[in-house]
Formats: structure tokens, C-alpha cells, sequence
């Protein structure tokens, strides 16, 4: 068997009593040995790493003055997001999605048509939640599945979304929806699945009470407004700049008695 490096190789000394002290080394001083190298490594780490945890901070890029990460972002969106609970006449209550948008330099709520044709009465909830703020007027449009809401309370509105006409979306390109699908708040990631005339097919997951919702670009501004599933499960939207022009088109309906 190979000799132990920590032990003389010379038993004749040991067995006659005597020590070869140049080559027996103690317990401690085996594992202090043994030890060497971690210790050296702990003391590079030592010295080094507040220098790299400072190259890291460092390198860290910082948003510039007036630039929102991300999470603010979404959280800048969802702000704009109003759940909408509207009572069709003899019917269940509906639940859809609107967005705060501003039309012709008035502040509006834009949800689906088919959210609130026939109501009797029509409610927004905040994102956060709390009040239901009633709705004094509902308009809508008569060639595309739009409808325009009034509150109220127009102190109650959020600030309207940035939307954006002249962007040219894009096939494949990544997209959220913000709405309330099964009447609970939620942000939901897709892309641009299929363009179709007055159309943007999303490969999205968007359920119930998603209608309405808005479709956001990764620069956070509205490019279309969630209608609709298609065949082959995917989601349906308008693009805004359809979804602007029928708003202006939208007509107030008289609510049931």
C-alpha cells in the first residue's frame, strides 16, 4: 500500500522509540496542511470580491431619468384597465374589460359592443378594485365591435393609454393583454400569430371576460382591442386605429327599462 504523505516512511525509528519529527506532523497541523488551499481561496475571495460585487453594481445599467422598467411599465398600463359589469335585461350579469383612452380630446372608456348591448345597467371597477363607478352613457358602434362608456363620475376615470395608429404590427412580434378574464385581473404574454385584414390574430390564452381588454406593444402603448376567439383557438383583436374610428362613429343607446 502507498505510504500516507502526512507519516515517515521509516517504522525502525518509530518502533524504537524514537521520532522522526521532520516527517510526523500532528492532527492540526495535517488539516491546517489539508486546509491550505481553501484558505488561499478564501482569502482571493476575501480581497477580490468586493471589487466584483462593485464591477457588477457598476455594469448594472440604471434606467435614465423618466424611464420605467418593465413592472412599471405593466403597472403604468394596468392603471388604464377598468373591469366592466354590465346587466343585460332579464339576463346574468356580463363581465368584459375597458380601457381609458382619449378621443377627439375627450377621456372614454372603450369596451366590446357585445359587453354591453342591452343593458340595463353598466359598472367599472378599477384594477385594484374597491367602488364600482356607475355608467351614465353607453355608446356604440354600428359596424365593428366597439362600444363607448360615459361614468358618471367622470373624476373616476384613469388616465387614458398611450395608443399608438401608425405602428405597423408586426408578425411574430410579442404582445400583452391586460384584462380580466374570468372577471380576476391579469396580464397575459402572446405574439402576433396571423395579420388579417382589420384583424390581428394572437397567439394568446385569454378566457372569458378578456373582452375589451387592450393589446399592448412592448413599447407599453395600445395596437389593437381583444374581441373575439378564433377557430383555431387563438385570440382576435382590432387593430386600434379601427377601433378609434368606430368609437367616433358609436352612437348613445337608450338602456332598458
Amino acid at each position: 500500500m502507498p505510504a500516507s504523505p502526512d507519516r515517515t516512511t521509516d517504522d525502525a525509528g518509530l518502533r524504537a522509540g524514537g521520532e522522526d519529527l521532520a516527517a510526523f506532523q500532528t492532527s492540526v497541523v495535517r488539516g491546517l496542511v489539508r486546509a491550505r488551499p481553501l484558505v488561499a481561496a478564501l482569502l482571493l475571495l476575501l480581497v477580490l470580491g468586493p471589487v466584483g460585487w462593485w464591477s457588477l453594481a457598476r455594469d448594472e445599467p440604471e434606467p435614465a431619468d423618466g424611464v420605467a422598467g418593465p413592472l412599471a411599465a405593466e403597472v403604468a398600463v394596468s392603471d388604464g384597465v377598468m373591469l366592466i359589469r354590465s346587466a343585460a335585461c332579464g339576463e346574468n350579469t356580463r363581465c368584459g374589460t375597458a380601457f381609458a383612452a382619449e378621443l377627439d380630446g375627450e377621456v372614454v372608456l372603450l369596451t366590446n359592443r357585445h359587453v354591453v348591448e342591452d343593458s340595463c345597467s353598466t359598472t367599472a371597477e378599477p384594477w385594484s378594485g374597491g367602488e364600482d363607478f356607475p355608467v351614465r352613457e353607453v355608446r356604440l358602434a354600428t359596424d365593428a365591435d366597439v362600444a363607448v362608456l360615459i361614468l358618471a363620475q367622470q373624476d373616476a376615470l384613469p388616465m387614458p393609454l398611450t395608443v399608438v395608429t401608425e405602428h405597423a404590427v408586426l408578425l411574430g412580434e410579442p404582445i400583452q393583454v391586460v384584462g380580466f378574464p374570468g372577471a380576476l385581473p391579469a396580464v397575459l404574454d402572446g405574439h402576433v400569430q396571423r395579420l388579417e385584414p382589420e384583424r390581428l390574430v394572437l397567439a394568446i390564452d385569454a378566457g372569458q371576460g378578456s373582452s375589451g381588454s387592450p393589446v399592448i406593444d412592448a413599447g407599453g402603448a395600445v395596437v389593437g382591442q381583444l374581441y373575439a376567439r378564433s377557430s383555431d383557438e387563438c385570440c382576435v383583436a382590432t387593430p386600434i386605429a379601427r377601433v378609434l374610428a368606430a368609437a367616433r362613429e358609436a352612437v348613445p343607446v337608450a338602456v332598458c327599462p
